[in-house]
This record gives C-alpha cells, sequence and structure tokens, in this order.
C-alpha cells in the first residue's frame, strides 16, 4: 500500500481547496471552441460547469454526487456510472479534476486518451505521491505556502473546505515518474508539469486521423 499523501495536516480551519486553485488554470486549457465535452469523476460539478461546450457530460461512479450535482443544472448530462465500462462516446475536451488517482492509472489513462476525440484535448489535474527529491524540494516551497494562503482564506472566512463531507476522498497516488512513463505510452507527446500544492497537469492533443 502507498503512503499517504500527505503526512503533514494543517488545523481544519487553515485547510482550504487545492482543486479550485488550479481551475482557472485548467479552464484556461480548453480550446476557444468546444462542441462536446467530457468531466470524468465530476463530484459536485463545479468544473463542469464551468466548461463552455455545447454539449457537457458529467459522469462519477457516486451516486450520491451525482444526484446533487444534477440538481444544480439541467444543461449537462449527468451520468452515474463507471467510466470504465460506461458505454460513452469520444468528446472533443475530455477533463480530469482530480480523479485520476481513483482509478488504476494505466487503466485510466488509456480510457481517457479512448475518450479523446482524434484531435481533441485530454486536461488532467491530478495527485501525485511526493517520493523524489525534487518532490521534496518542492514541498519547502509548498509547505509553508499551503499554511499561509490557509491562513488568509481563513481571515476572509473561505478556509476550512478542503472538500465536501460527502465526496470520496482516495489518499494515495502514484508518483510522478510512474505518471510521466505511463504517459509516455499511452499519452505519447503529453505535456506534463509539476505543481505546488501536491498536483501535476497532464495536456495531450489526440492524434488527428488521416
Amino acid at each position: 500500500m502507498r503512503e499517504k499523501q500527505r503526512k503533514l495536516q494543517l488545523p481544519e480551519k487553515l485547510r482550504w481547496n487545492h482543486n479550485e486553485w488550479y481551475r482557472r488554470w485548467l479552464l484556461r486549457q480548453l480550446p476557444s471552441r468546444v462542441e462536446s465535452a467530457l468531466d470524468v469523476g465530476c463530484g459536485l460539478g463545479d468544473l463542469a460547469r464551468s466548461i463552455n461546450a455545447q454539449h457537457v457530460t458529467a459522469i462519477d461512479a457516486s451516486e450520491r454526487m451525482i444526484e446533487r450535482a444534477s440538481a444544480t443544472s439541467d444543461r449537462i448530462e449527468w451520468i452515474h456510472g463507471d467510466v470504465l465500462t460506461h458505454d460513452l462516446g469520444r468528446y472533443d475536451v475530455v477533463t480530469a479534476e482530480a480523479s485520476l488517482h481513483h482509478l488504476r492509472l494505466r487503466e485510466g489513462l488509456t480510457r481517457l486518451a479512448e475518450l479523446t476525440k482524434p484531435g481533441g484535448t485530454l486536461i488532467v489535474i491530478g495527485l501525485y505521491m511526493t517520493s523524489t527529491n525534487a518532490d521534496r524540494a518542492m514541498e519547502l516551497v509548498t509547505l509553508p505556502a499551503n499554511a499561509i494562503i490557509g491562513l488568509a482564506k481563513a481571515v476572509n472566512g473561505t478556509g476550512g473546505k478542503p472538500h465536501d463531507t460527502e465526496m470520496p476522498v482516495v489518499m494515495t497516488a502514484p508518483p510522478l515518474p510512474e505518471i510521466r512513463a505511463a504517459a509516455a505510452e499511452i499519452t505519447p507527446g503529453a505535456r506534463i508539469r509539476r505543481h505546488v500544492f501536491w498536483r501535476y497537469s497532464l495536456v495531450w492533443r489526440a492524434p488527428e486521423v488521416h
């Protein structure tokens, strides 16, 4: 079993939502024109509702998350199901915000790539496990920054909400070298970046079919 994603935790009132921090970045990676989009592991649907596309589909394995998300918008097709086995189409954009680590890495990434249309874009914001010297060096920045932002959010009343209490949480994730190796095989040419707050990004454009 992999070690827990974080060994140090801030007091509850200083915790905050790291996924929201990167959501605006993720949305900036979207093409200017999107006809169809799929959000995988949509949770309460915050990202899905923010995607500007003619048709947005959102899927989550949690029935409760889909029940709550579907009450917020009828513009989106909400699906309760397993992305690995559910009958889905192919999409101009596929997004996964802090959800890929809920799946086995290679199987999950392969499925996300299959769901991306030729010429389409796959965008992942994911969690990685600290395992290398570079990861530990990053934490010299991450840990104090995490506390400072948590304190600032606590002062303005937006802290203490790392995630919804009903949202399923998985506290393990693959190390970044494993993620890079899998991406090199499954999504060759994908752009992968390490970010602060225990996140990485993967952006891949599916090859065109000629």
